[in-house]
């Protein structure tokens, strides 16, 4: 019976121009350059040795430089020399023949030729002299063996490759088929490439072919339709993404997992995937990972989906359990419950994982927790409200303001809504629209309630916005709102900056808190200009009008609850969350309470941050000295450094991808599959522009699998039909 590692060496085989093709392409060698035959025998030869299904790679093992001290028992040493010397292809194993053109070409597996079938048994090195006592019979078995394999057509084919390998003539033949063509290859790539880059529709693709074609430029045959331009596109996203995780993985980077919900305009629930890790050992960047759809909404289906999309890129559960350090989500009971959130299942598996809860979800809650505290701001946020209602939803409105801005010379705005779900940097810009355009508005509230040409009930909601307007109370809670927002709006910002730190936002925090408790003492520029107008009752060329009837705000109380409401969400955390942010602020040198002289300084929290993130602590205690002295992070403290560069502060990268995910996926375009969204988001959001963008080794890539552009086996794209009842005109034109 013959052994099972031999069961595999027999087996035909493709092509042996696909193989090179696919050693050529697999290992990025130029089409321009001078490809030798021994690079590529070297490969093969490579991979005759890894291949551990290989009949002849045992036979390497045992013998590794093909060349065997024993012979046939039957044979003498003077005769096995003699039938080596005339047939060289002979080799012995354990005193059995095999022959080795055959074995390399089996190992190929990659060759086929009809009718032609190699031997098994000397592939494996499995021929004998039979089991006839007689010595004579034995060596007339062996003769007759040898002659008939070296007649065979298998054995003669295999000599015929072995010849081509060694006069290069496969390889210039393959040279020449590669290089052909490849430019409208990569014309095509990068045609696809552009209608991802730019948001533009599939159906896109065969037009600006038809272009390109009418200005000459070549493009072969098939390769022009939307389907080849949505394979296409995959294929690029595919790629990059392999790039970019290899390049993550190779340089053993730390990374930080951030993820958010939304739905598609097709009501389709899906999870943003974004990771921030070091490329190439430079500082962290956040980049686009996936979009998935999610199946459930459970904490236990978002884990798995999101592991899942981690291990089908390559990022594997070794990996991630030394160097996975930060999960970022939104405040979602499903994602950051304590018992069985998502958070708790992360870190069960994953115990490096600082779980972080996007700060600037944070201190919208922190607002929100202020308005509850303070009812009279609700008040005022219904009164702009009713203003965006007013002016967003009634073009007449809008122009009839439009024109009255025109008249005053001050420049058109609409209102927006405040502290809604958008965050309160959109706010600050809706209360100053209103601060901008007050006379204007206040102008055409009061034409508004006098006009004839409106009903009563219209007339008197006018007039009572108009008397609200022009109140010195509201003026005054305008102002105070002016003044916070816009802290708070250059702190939201901020936190949503890509390069922000978690020790640089805590900062920001404890400055902004500090800020706005300022005002209770010290009034903003826009409550002195208040001020002044309440003194003399007329703002901005407006005579204001004391109403008993508007429930103002209490400022001191307003500003309080403010900051209580900032501490409690942004500054008070768990011991854990606290201890770390401490011990990262170590790098922050403003933070340092004094001139610091013992040299052993901050050894403690640089051992805390290096065993509990598994990063090499003597290193970056001796780079923290050196950071002492010159105060310029190190090659030794740049490991720390980027770890701590690494933690996201915030998921507003995920709520951009949301954005792009809105701009690619609109309504005419409502049918895409989130595979195809995704694949859209990755090159918009991670990719090159068109202009710097290389497509050749996309391209090598892609001829490994599928066809190319002048591919004559493939069904021709049809030409578009022109409309023939306008020939006439189109002849003069």
């Amino acid at each position: 019976m013959e052994p099972e590692k031999n069961k595999r060496g027999s087996k035909t085989l493709f092509s042996y121009f696909s193989r090179i093709n696919q050693i050529i392409i697999t290992q990025d060698i130029p089409m321009t350059s001078s490809v030798t035959v021994t690079d590529t025998l070297n490969t093969l030869n490579e991979e005759f040795v890894d291949d551990p299904n290989s009949s002849c790679n045992s036979l390497v093992e045992k013998n590794p430089d093909h060349k065997q001290e024993q012979w046939p028992s039957v044979w003498s040493l003077d005769q096995w020399l003699e039938r080596k010397s005339k047939h060289p292809w002979l080799i012995c194993l354990d005193q059995k023949l095999g022959c080795i053109f055959c074995q390399e070409v089996g190992c190929l597996k990659t060759f086929k030729k009809q009718g032609v079938e190699l031997s098994k048994e000397w592939i494996s090195c499995l021929i004998d002299s039979g089991k006839h006592l007689n010595k004579k019979t034995q060596l007339a078995s062996l003769r007759n063996k040898i002659k008939k394999h070296a007649e065979s057509s298998a054995h003669l084919f295999a000599c015929n490759i072995k010849k081509d390998k060694v006069s290069e003539t496969l390889t210039k033949s393959f040279e020449g088929q590669l290089s052909k063509n490849q430019d409208s290859n990569e014309y095509i790539f990068r045609t696809a490439y552009f209608i991802a880059n730019h948001n533009r529709p599939f159906d896109d693709h065969s037009k600006l072919v038809e272009l390109q074609k009418s200005n000459g430029v070549h493009l072969g045959s098939i390769l022009h339709s939307r389907y080849s331009c949505t394979s296409i596109i995959n294929h690029i996203a595919c790629k990059m993404r392999e790039s970019i995780v290899k390049n993550i993985i190779n340089s053993e980077s730390k990374i930080s997992v951030l993820i958010d919900e939304s739905t598609t305009v097709s009501s389709k629930s899906c999870m943003a995937v974004f990771i921030k890790a070091s490329i190439s050992h430079e500082d962290p960047i956040f980049i686009f990972l996936d979009l998935v759809k999610l199946e459930k909404q459970t904490a236990e289906n978002i884990v798995n989906q999101l592991l899942n999309c981690l291990f089908t890129f390559g990022f594997q559960d070794s990996y991630l359990q030394h160097n996975w350090v930060s999960f970022v989500s939104d405040g979602a009971s499903v994602l950051v419950g304590k018992k069985n959130g998502v958070t708790k299942l992360l870190k069960d598996k994953y115990p490096l994982i600082f779980s972080w809860h996007c700060m600037n979800h944070r201190l919208e809650l922190a607002v929100n927790d202020c308005m509850k505290d303070v009812s009279a701001t609700n008040h005022f946020k219904n009164f702009i409200d009713s203003l965006y209602v007013l002016y967003n939803r009634s073009p007449k409105n809008q122009n009839e303001l439009r024109k009255s801005c025109i008249e005053l010379d001050i420049l058109f705005l609409k209102a927006g809504r405040v502290l809604d779900v958008r965050w309160v940097a959109s706010s600050f810009r809706a209360v100053e629209i209103v601060w901008k355009t007050y006379p204007a508005l206040y102008n055409h509230l009061q034409n508004s309630s006098y006009d004839n040409l409106r009903d009563q009930k219209s007339r008197s909601k006018y007039l009572g916005l108009c008397k609200r307007l022009g109140s010195p109370e509201f003026v005054l809670d305008l102002a105070l709102m002016c003044d916070v927002l816009k802290e708070l709006s250059y702190l939201s910002r901020e936190l949503q900056s890509h390069s922000i730190t978690l020790s640089r936002a805590d900062e920001s925090i404890k400055r902004t808190i500090r800020v706005i408790d300022s005002f209770k003492t010290k009034n903003g520029d826009f409550m002195l200009e208040a001020l002044t107008a309440q003194k003399t009752m007329i703002f901005k060329t407006i005579v204001l009008s004391s109403n008993k009837k508007v429930c103002y705000l209490n400022h001191k109380q307003f500003l309080t609850s403010l900051c209580t409401n900032l501490n409690s969400r942004l500054l008070e955390t768990n011991e854990e969350e606290s201890c770390i942010l401490n011990d990262m602020q170590i790098l922050n040198e403003h933070t340092w309470t004094c001139t610091v002289e013992n040299i052993r300084f901050g050894e403690d929290e640089i051992k805390r941050l290096t065993n509990r993130f598994l990063l090499n602590t003597d290193n970056a205690i001796q780079g923290f000295r050196k950071y002492i002295n010159n105060k310029i992070i190190n090659d030794e403290l740049k490991e720390l450094d980027i770890l701590i560069k690494t933690f996201p502060v915030s998921t507003a990268e995920c709520e951009r991808g949301f954005s792009q995910m809105n701009l690619i996926c609109s309504d005419l375009r409502s049918r895409l599959s989130v595979t195809n969204i995704s694949s859209l988001m990755f090159i918009n959001i991670n990719g090159p522009p068109v202009a710097i963008w290389n497509p050749t080794n996309y391209v090598k890539s892609w001829l490994i699998k599928h066809r190319s552009t002048h591919d004559n086996r493939s069904r021709k794209v049809a030409q578009i039909k022109l409309n023939e009842e306008k020939a006439s005109l189109w002849k003069i034109l």
